[in-house]
């Protein structure tokens, strides 16, 4: 393996570290998922992915409160429907023609059939939540990972890297920073907000990378429906582990399920 491959090979690797930390901290917190992403102890893994591929400093302290007592600053934040007082879901977000929600949940839609992911039985959370996006983006990052360390520089690899940029231009990265922004807005010295800024500046690196427009940091929520139904999200009990990943393989596709 040469140096230039094992080194892009080490960073989807970093890329995925990111991704998964991302997925887990913008989920209803349980003890389980704190230890999971090494938030007992400073973030090791996390930190060292984002040294690795330059990504401004963001400091992120380690977590001495209880899962149940963080789980108030979620539900202070994200609420229990869909429209909490920061808005976790894509699709909120922008101008609404009346056909942009449903060609946009669509779309995203594909892009996991695509790969032979489909919804974990039982799953509650939006295909459009911030949270699952980054899963999915978790997802393609290990995939060229493991086609890197398979050799593999034709075909599939271009395929998922081509996934990968359009995913970010269409979706996280055209609403992940006003997303960002507003998680640090309303939680500037919490918990959140620290990982609010690790979005905003990863969001915006993988955007220079790709070589695409980051979203802006101040992209509107879309006037809201008088219908506000209970966004499918997770268990409000702290205590009870909210199901991830939120998607799994298609066993026919070859692939593992995440």
């Amino acid at each position: 393996m040469t140096s230039d491959i094992a080194d892009s090979l080490t960073a989807a690797l970093a890329r995925a570290v990111i991704y998964r930390t991302l997925t887990a901290a913008f989920q209803p917190p349980t003890d389980a998922t704190l230890d999971a992403i090494g938030a007992r102890d400073g973030f090791p893994t996390v930190v060292a992915a984002v040294r690795f591929l330059n990504c401004p400093a963001v400091s992120i302290e380690s977590v001495t409160i209880g899962s149940a007592v963080l789980a108030a600053d979620y539900w202070r934040l994200f609420g229990h429907t869909t429209r909490g007082l920061v808005c976790a879901c894509e699709t909120e977000y922008g101008p609404d023609n009346g056909f942009h929600q449903p060609q946009q949940l669509a779309d995203i839609a594909g892009y996991y059939l695509a790969f032979g992911l489909h919804p974990a039985i039982d799953g509650e959370v939006r295909p459009d939540h911030i949270a699952c996006e980054c899963e999915f983006l978790d997802f393609l990052s290990r995939k060229q990972a493991y086609l890197l360390g398979c050799g593999d520089s034709g075909e599939q690899l271009a395929t998922t890297a081509a996934a990968e940029r359009s995913f970010v231009r269409d979706h996280l990265g055209r609403f992940g920073r006003a997303f960002g922004a507003r998680v640090v807005s309303e939680d500037r010295n919490g918990f959140y907000g620290a990982v609010g800024r690790l979005l905003l500046a990863f969001v915006g690196l993988e955007c220079a990378r790709l070589g695409i427009d980051a979203g802006p940091i101040d992209l509107i929520v879309r006037p809201e429906d008088v219908d506000d139904a209970p966004m499918a999200c997770a268990s409000a009990d702290a205590g009870e582990p909210a199901p991830l990943p939120f998607y799994r393989q298609n066993a026919s596709a070859g692939g593992r399920v995440l």
